[in-house]
């Protein structure tokens, strides 16, 4: 948010679609964990959220070497 504000100059307009975004997000989230929950066992789920977590940490980490 801060380095988008730092390029447009335009606080409000990033300030509120930051807002919007991670309430979409977030929304998308709760759904999908009340869907996942019923269907999955929270052992599993915290494994695959884990793998995920850890194959977007490589991917910053190749994208950063490079």
């Amino acid at each position: 948010t801060i380095t988008l504000t730092a390029k447009y100059r335009s606080f409000m307009g990033v300030w509120v679609g930051s807002t919007f975004g991670m309430a979409a997000v977030d929304g998308i989230a709760i759904i999908a964990d009340i869907i996942a929950g019923k269907k999955l066992p929270d052992k599993l789920i915290k494994y695959i959220s884990a793998t995920i977590f850890f194959l977007f940490g490589i991917v910053i980490i190749i994208e950063v070497v490079r």
